[in-house]
């Protein structure tokens, strides 16, 4: 069985089946650090800085990346959300597909050496293991949640999208989406995420860029944007250290 190997998508290490009592279990690589929706919206969200959330948006960009493109057929992540991003200890990027895996296990031959492939999936009932757009935006959600710490969908404001869009429209606004739990925000990397956003959730899907380019795009702006920070950071204390000489 060919399955998918890239350090941010979890692999399966296990399969189990029972007949008496019936049952099916799947084990997955343990990622110790719970979901990345339960960092953001079941705690306080302290230990996802601004830093760690850029990282981990590359870091999912990428995994995409290699799912839709290094993959034949292109492998879409059925349902791609905060809560399908299990964190390592060092708050690295784990997706996992359940729904994929869920619906393989039911297969005859599953298990088995001569399985399948886990991006063979043909039926055209399930589009969705195969609806690479879908991620995209799928993906953009995900961006705004990291940007503002809001969930996906809230009984006090309704869907994420719709409450960001007005916001997205301006970049002057764009900082009317950060999280108030943020300390501090770098503001060039801050539109490059926006504007990033804007284009996964073109609500035309044959718009929605490629995973491969919203990666290039967020690698160049956010990688170079840090640097700049780093750089800065290391002027600043070399003007401090001569003032106090």
């Amino acid at each position: 069985m060919s399955r998918p190997s890239h350090e941010n998508v979890a692999k399966m290490v296990g399969y189990c089946k029972e007949s008496d009592p019936f049952s099916r279990m799947l084990v997955f690589q343990y990622p110790p650090n719970g979901t990345l929706y339960e960092h953001l919206h079941d705690g306080d969200g302290w230990q996802l800085s601004w830093p760690r959330r850029m990282k981990l948006a590359l870091a999912i960009s990428r995994a995409l990346r290699y799912l839709h493109t290094e993959l034949q057929p292109p492998f879409a992540v059925a349902a791609l959300t905060s809560s399908s991003v299990y964190l390592t200890e060092d708050f690295s990027p784990k997706i996992i597909d359940f729904e994929r895996w869920r619906y393989l296990a039911t297969k005859p031959g599953f298990g088995s050496l001569n399985g399948g492939s886990v991006n063979s999936v043909t039926d055209s009932r399930h589009k969705r293991f195969m609806d690479v757009q879908a991620n995209t935006y799928a993906f953009g959600v995900i961006l705004l949640e990291l940007v503002s710490g809001r969930a996906s969908v809230s009984k006090d404001t309704g869907g994420l999208v719709d409450w960001a869009r007005k916001h997205l429209e301006h970049p002057e606004e764009f900082g009317k989406l950060v999280d108030p739990r943020l300390q501090s925000v770098n503001q060039e990397s801050l539109g490059i995420v926006c504007n990033v956003v804007n284009l996964c959730i073109d609500l035309e899907p044959s718009r929605r860029p490629s995973m491969s380019m919203i990666a290039a795009i967020l690698e160049e702006g956010i990688e170079a944007s840090a640097a700049t920070l780093l750089r800065n950071s290391s002027l600043a204390w070399a003007e401090a250290e001569l003032a106090i000489s």
